[in-house]
């Protein structure tokens, strides 16, 4: 049985001791954990003075040296963004000879003379020798205290002695390649966190700590161990769908141009579809002449996350002139033993294969792994018999791990592979376009129809007589549809899309059904869409939510990993077959979007702009704010109008609504305008039907229709109100 184990070992080493605990936040693992254990289990004792004795190079004396930005680069830009800020000179090229790297080593690489060698030699020793690989990065430094949220590459810069001994840590377990602390070291992911100037001195930093600790290796009969550059997925697979194809190729292009120069090998891993693999490959080949390792994740199916089997993969990948193929990431070794043996089966080239230590677990605030480094040398020998060459460890594993795999791997050599007999180099087909494009959608409201949709907030309970005798009433009233919403203030009530599909059902009207992005993930909303898109429901209106700090709750709190505009963007991939991961679904969804827009904001140039944006990202119409002031909102209109928003706009009114609620709201909520005095005081029935049609007629021209917001308590009132709004607009 394998042990849950902590990585949460005592005493952190001062020179690493740099992360306060308050900036550890919610890391999972624990601020004072240290790796030092960890690094002494692996590595055997050392004779002092190796380095010492070692002839010096004409680098050695400025190796303190950081590199520096203040030159601009000589590469391609970035479309949207400004020219690359690169270190100053390197090598003319990753070939380039003595020369050349003693005029640009010494400030910013540590490529050596022997270059050449070593990249000519990568490409035959895959085939015809056993490579032992590393193990994980992003989790030993989490183990060292570094926070979940920080980027790891950036790492290279403010902490490159903790970077080092890691990369020492694998070379001393018997790593013969160290791939650099790069993964996410390219524009988009470093942007996110402000750092986007910073691509090519982040990733020349990570490959000189990589050199520096491969040269601490003892003399092999295999010669030095080979640097490999680490390029990861431009963004994670959920906003990939957000990128332009041609941005996601600049911003691959820009890391590997800044890597190429100072490594041995690329290595493209933990891709989640082939797709996105084969455009960073035909990048990489592009770029550089260096041996490239591609290297796809998988899931438990054996398949990647749009479906595709290694053995299609490798016939695709077989098109191209890549040194290696295989899988890393996601799942342990169990999973992946049948992945690369289909890999070997449809393929001659060689093989890698870096599984996880197993299926990470939150226990106790931490995120463990099993301790199971024994584990891997049993399974080690398996993948070289399934035909792999190539054989590391990736999420969760230590040096630990990989000295188990070095020592199970000794004296070993590749298996004897039968050729294949699938064809290679099979052209990868994109997926077809949906057969009904998002914007084919926008056929609601219908054009020059006033529609009049009156909102019920969702049933407390499962008793919801009341509800459906309601929506029956404002059906029979003329009601175009309604729209269900979620309870405010925050209670226990019936889902939108469950209160919309009883409606829909028994009532036989169609449903307008508002979504919350707050306290739900992106898959949890996902399942949701596609589940009210199975039930027959297809208008949405995207909400960001509030904060649950009111009503029976005060203590609810508030998560949000997507906002209204990452929720658009969200329904817009369905609606051309595409999920949250970029992957390909087998039917598009059919969804007519809807978002918010606050008439009463403040600033009213941002709130244009973030209408303006949700409108590009995929929304088919808006819906405003509960209207107090039609003059006010109206101008609004206008200059939506003006700036080229020429989507419909509902607009939302209360009349019906407590007048000092809807006063006190006004005045409590930041970012917008007071209410006028016109709703102080209560107001009858008679009043608040008179001030719903002279709104109506104010915002008439440039509206597309009203959302009248209704109670139960004044169900009687609302029906009239519906069915007066109805006849003005058909006698209009």
């Amino acid at each position: 049985m394998l042990v849950q184990q902590a990585f949460s070992p005592p005493a952190l080493p001062a020179r690493h001791r740099r992360w306060p605990s308050s900036m550890c936040g919610r890391a999972s693992f624990h601020p004072s954990s240290s790796i030092e254990p960890l690094l002494r289990s692996a590595s055997p004792s050392r004779p002092r003075g190796r380095r010492s004795r070692r002839r010096a190079r004409p680098h050695d004396r400025d190796d303190h040296r950081r590199p520096c930005l203040g030159h601009r680069a000589r590469g391609r830009g970035i479309r949207g963004y400004d020219s690359v800020r690169a270190p100053i000179p390197r090598a003319t090229s990753h070939r380039a000879g003595a020369a050349g790297w003693k005029a640009g080593a010494r400030l910013t690489g540590h490529r050596a003379p022997d270059g050449d060698r070593r990249t000519a030699r990568a490409r035959t020793d895959f085939a015809r020798r056993i490579v032992v690989c590393d193990g994980a990065m992003g989790t030993m430094l989490h183990t060292a205290g570094v926070p979940l949220d920080r980027s790891l590459s950036e790492l290279n810069l403010s902490r490159p002695a903790l970077v080092a001994d890691l990369h020492k840590a694998y070379v001393a377990a018997g790593a013969r390649l160290l791939q650099t602390n790069t993964f996410d070291a390219n524009r988009l992911r470093l942007g996110q966190r402000g750092l986007e100037e910073n691509v090519a001195e982040i990733n020349i930093a990570g490959a000189r700590l990589a050199r520096q600790a491969a040269e601490t290796a003892s003399e092999h009969p295999d010669g030095p161990v080979l640097v490999a550059g680490s390029v990861g997925p431009a963004l994670s697979a959920p906003a990939l769908t957000r990128v332009p194809a041609e941005t996601r190729a600049a911003t691959l292009r820009e890391q590997i141009d800044a890597l190429a120069d100072w490594v041995d090998v690329l290595v493209l891993e933990t891709f989640g579809d082939l797709e996105s693999l084969v455009q960073a490959v035909e990048v990489a080949l592009s770029t550089c002449d260096l041996p490239v390792i591609a290297q796809l994740t998988f899931g438990d199916d054996g398949c990647t996350l749009r479906g595709e089997d290694p053995a299609t993969a490798a016939s695709v990948l077989g098109g191209y002139d890549v040194a290696a193929i295989g899988a890393n990431c996601t799942v342990g070794p169990a999973a992946l033993h049948d992945v690369i043996a289909e890999f070997a089966a449809a393929t001659s080239l060689p093989v890698s294969v870096q599984p996880n230590a197993g299926v990470p677990r939150r226990l106790g605030g931490q995120v463990r792994y099993a301790r199971n480094a024994s584990y891997f040398g049993e399974a080690a020998p398996g993948f070289v018999a399934s035909g792999a060459t190539l054989i590391g460890g990736c999420c969760g594993t230590t040096p630990a791990h990989v000295r188990a795999i070095a020592s199970a791997l000794d004296g070993m050599g590749p298996a004897v592979r039968i050729p294949p007999s699938r064809s290679r180099g099979l052209r990868l087909v994109p997926p077809a376009p949906a057969e009904h494009p998002a914007r084919d959608l926008a056929g609601w409201p219908p054009p020059g129809r006033f529609v009049v949709v009156p909102g019920l907030p969702t049933p407390r309970d499962q008793h919801v007589d009341t509800f459906v005798e309601l929506a029956a009433a404002l059906r029979d009233a003329g009601a175009d549809r309604i729209a269900v919403t979620e309870p405010e203030p925050p209670r226990t009530s019936v889902s939108p899309v469950a209160a919309g599909v009883v409606a829909r059902e028994r009532v036989g009207i169609e449903v307008m059904f508002s979504i919350e992005a707050v306290d739900r993930g992106l898959p949890a909303l996902q399942a949701d869409l596609l589940g009210a898109h199975a039930l027959g429901l297809r208008t949405v209106i995207c909400r960001t939510g509030s904060a649950r700090v009111a009503g029976d709750y005060p203590d609810a709190g508030m998560q949000t990993t997507v906002d209204s505009l990452g929720l658009i963007s969200l329904l817009a991939g369905l609606n051309v077959g595409v999920d949250c991961h970029g992957v390909a679904i087998r039917d598009a969804t059919r969804f007519v979007v809807g978002a918010g827009i606050r008439t009463a904001a403040l600033d009213v140039g941002t709130e244009v702009d973030r209408a303006l944006a949700k409108v590009r990202a995929g929304a088919h119409f808006l819906v405003t704010d509960v209207v107090y002031d039609a003059h006010r909102a109206g101008r609004m209109l206008s200059l939506l109008r003006d700036r080229g928003v020429v989507v419909p706009v509902l607009v939302s009114i209360a009349p019906h609504a407590d007048q000092r609620l809807l006063r006190a709201q006004s005045r409590e909520t930041p970012g917008v305008v007071s209410a006028p005095s016109v709703v102080a005081g209560a107001q009858t029935p008679a009043a608040a039907t008179k001030r719903a049609l002279e709104m109506v007629a104010v915002l008439g021209g440039l509206a597309a229709g009203v959302v009248v917001r209704l109670s139960y308590e004044r169900a009687a009132e609302a029906v009239g109100l519906v069915r007066s709004l109805v006849a003005a607009r058909d006698t209009a």
